[in-house]
């Protein structure tokens, strides 16, 4: 019982807008991970900045914006992002973007953002970087779904 009340206790999730924002938490392994799933943009950043702001007063030191779900709208996501990253910072944590949609990713690398802020083009990337085999029952951390990613094409490249 104890298991399962720890189990509700570290899973959150907020549906924050009626466009279908969703925001949910938990542990995996060293990092606080946080999904997003929809659409995020100007009329929505805002919402997502609160909910990673709260991320700073939790006890893991690292967090993690998982965005594989998410569809970045326009460029205010990436001040949300980078603003993030400087408050981690600050209070002494560390802030990582997981597997942003491709057009964000190259924009972060255009801009130099990828410098300074810790990204992860793929869940497996984040996966192996924290520890966290993909071969657990539950698919590994984050939890994403089971759809195949969005970089199935550069994926099977590699393989």
């Amino acid at each position: 019982m104890a298991y399962a009340v720890e189990w509700i206790r570290q899973q959150r999730e907020t549906v924050l807008d009626s466009m279908g924002l969703s925001i949910n938490s938990h542990k995996c392994g060293r990092c606080l991970v946080v999904n997003v799933r929809g659409n995020v943009g100007a009329d929505t950043a805002e919402l997502l900045d609160a909910e990673l702001r709260g991320t700073l007063t939790r006890d893991l030191l690292l967090i993690a914006v998982n965005l594989t779900e998410a569809t970045l709208a326009d460029a205010t996501v990436l001040d949300v992002l980078t603003g993030m990253h400087h408050r981690a910072f600050v209070a002494g944590k560390v802030f990582m973007v997981v597997e942003p949609d491709p057009q964000a990713y190259e924009t972060m690398r255009d801009n130099g953002l990828h410098r300074s802020l810790l990204v992860f083009a793929t869940v497996a990337d984040f996966n192996t970087w924290n520890g966290t085999p993909s071969t657990e029952p539950d698919g590994g951390c984050p939890h994403v779904p089971m759809s195949p990613s969005r970089h199935a094409s550069r994926d099977a490249a590699v393989r």
